[in-house]
């Protein structure tokens, strides 16, 4: 069992998130499964850590600040929700619901950047994130299929594109997603 709050768990996310974000993360949870059980990983901790891995997403700025102080998290997170919901969710995870189950925790903490060293459930809900059925973009379908293939190569390419739009806005990448991105070059060139 990964968590012995999991109704509270529940509350709090639908207490916490917009319809279309709690929409989101049950599709998350769903594409995780799906994923998990094509590549073997473990699908209760994929479909777990699917479902709540936005669940401080919707946190005010002022919120998100208050826990970021509260947790001790980089001053980098201070002012900087897109990067610090991540972080906060594991945190909130841990110390309000019990989970302890590293695995879930780190498939949480980086599913916005991705990290260097990242296991086979972090890949899956990384990708997951951008693929579930709810997303609506030109390509979702064959990024579905090629995630269902390759995950690697989906995954690279979702770095690749997220890389490319954050130069396109002037934006400075997190370290993290450009370790990410090499480590999974580095994979894919070491199955060749």
């Amino acid at each position: 069992m990964i968590c012995t709050k999991k109704s509270e768990l529940d509350e709090f996310m639908k207490q916490h998130l917009k319809p279309s974000r709690y929409t989101h993360s049950l599709g998350v949870e769903k594409m995780a499964s799906k994923l998990a059980a094509i590549y073997g990983a473990d699908i209760e901790k994929a479909a777990f850590a699917g479902r709540y891995h936005d669940i401080a997403k919707c946190f005010t700025n002022e919120e998100m600040n208050s826990y970021v102080r509260k947790y001790g998290l980089p001053d980098m997170y201070i002012d900087n929700n897109p990067l610090a919901h991540s972080k906060v969710a594991a945190c909130i995870l841990q110390d309000e619901f019990g989970v302890d189950d590293e695995e879930v925790l780190d498939a949480v903490r980086s599913h916005t950047t991705g990290r260097r060293g990242m296991s086979l459930l972090e890949e899956i809900v990384y990708v997951s994130d951008a693929i579930e059925e709810n997303r609506s973009y030109p390509g979702l379908e064959e990024l579905q299929a090629q995630a269902a293939e390759d995950l690697d190569g989906a995954c690279l390419f979702i770095m690749d594109y997220t890389l490319e739009r954050l130069e396109m806005k002037g934006r400075t990448p997190d370290a993290d997603t450009v370790e990410a991105r090499q480590f999974i070059i580095d994979r894919i060139n070491s199955k060749e």
